[in-house]
């Protein structure tokens, strides 16, 4: 396993590459209830920025940020308006008023704070890539496409995915689970 850092280590990689999983996105622009969460990672965001870290995602995380909002807003739609799943689909909500409102919303945040501040990395993922993620482990599919990626280009990734817990990459988070058995 390799090196986890918390925020009180983030000296440690000031000239890395710092790559943000979609949970931390999450957090730090659209916080929904974790404040614990959101404010400690909205810090390490700044610092991060204060110390002119290069900040990296790819399409994998803005997709699934983006899918994750849309999501979120739509159960928040249904709470607001007292529905339930039955009687506004998922779909019809994303087609609605409503809906392209929330997304429009949400591109232009993606637009104006994550486009602004990252680097966009990505991977021409090749047949064999996509046969090793083929294995059934702590990692989702999207997950190990990160993995792959953070090794390729030798990023620190930030997140909050106990998933990542035995990873050989270098990680930065909050969550304690991810920084026990630090080596």
């Amino acid at each position: 396993m390799k090196k986890r850092y918390s925020f009180q280590d983030i000296s440690l990689i000031c000239n890395r590459q710092i790559f943000f999983d979609a949970n931390v996105i999450l957090y730090i622009f659209w916080p929904t209830g974790q404040y614990t969460w959101a404010q400690q990672y909205s810090s390490i965001f700044g610092q991060l920025i204060k110390q002119k870290n290069e900040l990296a995602t790819d399409f994998i995380v803005i997709s699934e940020t983006l899918n994750s909002v849309i999501r979120i807003e739509y159960q928040k739609y249904l709470n607001e308006h007292n529905l339930k799943n039955d009687d506004c689909k998922f779909k019809g909500y994303r087609d609605s008023k409503d809906g392209k409102e929330a997304l429009n919303d949400i591109y232009n945040i993606i637009r104006a704070k994550v486009l602004t501040n990252f680097s966009i990395i990505g991977k021409n993922f090749q047949k064999s890539d996509i046969e090793t993620f083929l294995s059934v482990d702590s990692l989702d599919f999207s997950d190990k496409a990160i993995l792959s990626l953070c090794k390729e280009n030798n990023c620190v990734l930030l997140t909050n995915d106990k998933d990542f817990t035995e990873s050989d990459i270098e990680i930065l988070t909050s969550n304690p689970a991810l920084l026990r058995n630090n080596e």
